[in-house]
């Protein structure tokens, strides 16, 4: 194979890695990695809609005082996310429940549930609603 089938090959498989991403599982772990293991809530808001964009719009404009733009925490605990069940409820809409074990020095771990609603919306799979419980 010449240089530039190598190129035009590995330019095609890079392209198609990244289109996988819009399927309602990759979405939902897509915000679970970027909101709850990064804080980063623009990359987080960058795949909701509806309830959740309005929520992170909120949380953003609160965190904007602490942060300068673009800047993430520098510390952050190590939280695991396992994915426990999925319902679909429609061709459009997916329901995920996750648990996240946030590991810290201390002796206990926290535990929280998280709820994740993903819609298809104009062709793309977006968070539509989160919310986070105890057991």
């Amino acid at each position: 194979m010449n240089k530039p089938q190598t190129i035009g090959l590995c330019l095609f498989i890079f392209i198609s890695a990244c289109s996988d991403r819009n399927t309602p599982e990759n979405v939902a772990g897509d915000f679970i990695h970027n909101y709850y293991q990064r804080a980063d809530q623009e990359a987080a808001f960058r795949l909701s809609d509806s309830l959740a964009a309005e929520k992170l719009k909120d949380e953003i404009a609160l965190v904007r005082g602490a942060r300068r733009q673009g800047e993430l925490p520098s510390e952050m605990p190590e939280i695991i996310f396992e994915k426990l069940t999925q319902k679909t409820d429609s061709a459009s809409k997916v329901f995920f429940n996750y648990r996240l074990t946030i590991k810290n020095t201390e002796s206990s771990s926290p535990v929280r549930n998280v709820i994740i609603i993903t819609e298809l919306i104009d062709g793309l799979w977006k968070v539509t609603n989160f919310d986070e419980y105890t057991e």
